[in-house]
């Protein structure tokens, strides 16, 4: 017929399912066998005594052996009762003994074909029930020719004891195959059950921890994260595990202060076996907040196991209590201020009694304590300056970054050249908010560099700016586009064909950054070839000072 198209569609019929049943394939094997050897003897036959062939006896059994088997090939035993195919090797049996009858004991071992098919599906009474008609057969035989003889004897004896042994032992053999396959299957139930139980335990598990507000991940010695929950996967901005410790959430020992080096990492530590508890670090997320964790790290009998404890809300409150304290205090201060002065005032007349001198003095005494209380209440050793510029350098930023992103590069197959030894970059700058920008410019180029190529971060300085430069060999942006690329939740058509995720905030951030300190963020691409990012800042100091 023709389908829409007009082209020619062939419909193929289906193939009958009995055709694959294993049952039906048995019954094919046994009585083919049986079929083949039989031809291959009444060829043998049809050479050496071809007179056989005129014995009617011959002739019905060789006829019957072949009704049997086209039986056996054409009837549908996935519809028949299992006790139908039972006349199969029965009747096999009684064609046999008329091929034995008329050519002699030759044929007569095609008796083992129906023994063994009976010793193998059927119970020890139809084995009997067969080799008594293998009997039958051989003394009707005898019977037929008008005598039973010494050798008529012998030769009964002979077939049956044979026959007998050999269905025997594969029955014997058969029970203990069936014994062994049913413990088996019972095994492999009991493995399933267990196995599921497992699945279900393991996902009840995972489903509370991923509950808590607590971060938790196993940590493997190669610093591979092969199980998270929910909580830690969002501090660290973790998309898939197994993965290594995620360079996008940087950690810092101070708030905008020096990131920690990727070998010292909370991660790195508990990769090496280290135990830690409770340690104040810094984590600026991929999403540019700020969060305050307390992170412990022990050793577990699956692996060491690091639990990071987001107290930023906690540490926030309190230094929300300690600035409407230290509010508080300055608004008490000018009235406690006048309180002394006029107590002083007061105390230098000359016509006070002496018990107004002596209540004005204690007047006097308890203001100063509470004046002293206020000068420790407004003390804040802990905060922030107000200008976070100091002198960076930008070589040192660039390679802290690169070893960061050296653990992700070496999983995605990307080699990262890093800047030359020696190489300086001294400026005034935000030192965190600079490493941002860097960060960002080598995150992407490791993202969206595939497996096999390079990326090669370099750092210059000249008499009146320094930089940064990161070319890649990665997959590029088309020509078009380029011009978008800082724009807000822009990102490439590259990108998005590639299924490579990311918001489209990252370089628009970046170019942001690099304004507010003076310089530039410029890029070039070319779509399948890579993509070079250089990143300029103006010198602000002298090498001298530096």
């Amino acid at each position: 017929m023709a389908d829409g198209g007009g082209r020619t569609v062939v419909a193929r019929a289906p193939v009958p399912r009995h055709e694959g049943d294993a049952r039906t394939r048995s019954i094919w094997r046994h009585q083919l066998i049986l079929a083949f050897s039989t031809v291959a003897i009444v060829t043998v036959v049809a050479l050496l005594q071809p007179e056989l062939f005129v014995i009617p006896t011959f002739g019905f059994g060789l006829t019957a052996v072949i009704v049997w088997t086209v039986l056996a090939v054409a009837l549908p035993w996935h519809r028949l009762p299992s006790g139908a195919v039972l006349a199969l090797p029965i009747l096999d049996i009684l064609s046999i003994g008329l091929l034995a009858q008329a050519g002699g004991d030759a044929l007569g071992l095609l008796w083992a074909f129906p023994i063994v098919w009976l010793a193998n599906y059927y119970s020890v009474g139809w084995l009997v029930t067969g080799i008594c008609l293998v009997a039958g057969s051989i003394l009707g035989a005898s019977l037929a020719n008008g005598s039973f003889q010494t050798h008529d004897a012998l030769r009964l004896f002979a077939m049956v004891l044979t026959l007998a042994f050999i269905g025997i032992t594969l029955s014997l053999g058969m029970s203990r195959t069936r014994a062994a396959a049913r413990l088996m299957r019972r095994q492999s139930r009991q493995l399933d059950a267990a196995l599921a139980l497992a699945r279900r335990e393991e996902q009840r598990r995972t489903a509370l921890l991923d509950t808590l507000q607590t971060g938790i991940a196993q940590v493997d010695p190669d610093g591979t994260l092969p199980a998270t929950n929910a909580a830690y996967r969002r501090m660290y901005g973790i998309e898939n595990l197994p993965m290594l410790h995620p360079t996008r959430a940087v950690e810092y020992r101070e708030r905008r202060g020096e990131a920690i080096p990727a070998e010292q990492t909370t991660v790195a530590r508990a990769a090496r076996g280290e135990n830690f508890a409770a340690e104040r670090v810094w984590l600026f997320d991929r999403d540019g907040r700020w969060r305050l964790l307390e992170v412990s790290a022990r050793y577990r009998l699956d692996g060491m196991i690091v639990v990071a404890e987001d107290v930023t809300a906690q540490t926030e409150a309190k230094t929300e209590r300690q600035s409407m304290a230290r509010a508080v205090s300055h608004e008490l201060r000018s009235p406690l201020t006048a309180v002394l002065g006029h107590a002083d005032l007061l105390l230098e007349r000359s016509d006070l009694p002496d018990s107004a001198r002596e209540q004005l003095s204690t007047i006097e005494n308890a203001a100063e304590r509470m004046q002293h209380l206020i000068a420790r209440i407004l003390q804040d050793p802990g905060r922030d300056p107000a200008d976070a510029h100091t002198v960076v350098d930008l070589a040192s930023i660039a390679v802290a970054s690169v070893s960061a992103f050296g653990p992700a590069a070496l999983s995605g197959g990307v080699r990262i050249v890093r800047p030359e030894e020696g190489d300086s970059a001294v400026i005034v700058g935000d030192g965190f908010r600079l490493r941002q920008v860097v960060d960002n410019v080598i995150g992407n180029a490791v993202k969206y560099t595939p497996r096999g190529g390079t990326v090669t971060v370099q750092v210059y300085s000249t008499g009146d700016e320094v930089g940064v430069s990161v070319a890649d060999t990665g997959i590029g942006i088309p020509d078009d586009e380029v011009a978008h690329i800082f724009d807000q939740y822009f990102r490439a058509s590259s990108a998005r064909d590639a299924g490579i995720p990311g918001t489209g905030l990252g370089m628009g951030i970046s170019r942001e950054i690099v304004a507010e300190h003076g310089g530039t963020l410029e890029l070039k691409s070319a779509l399948g070839h890579g993509t070079t990012v250089t990143i300029r800042l103006p010198r602000t100091i002298d090498k001298e000072t530096a």
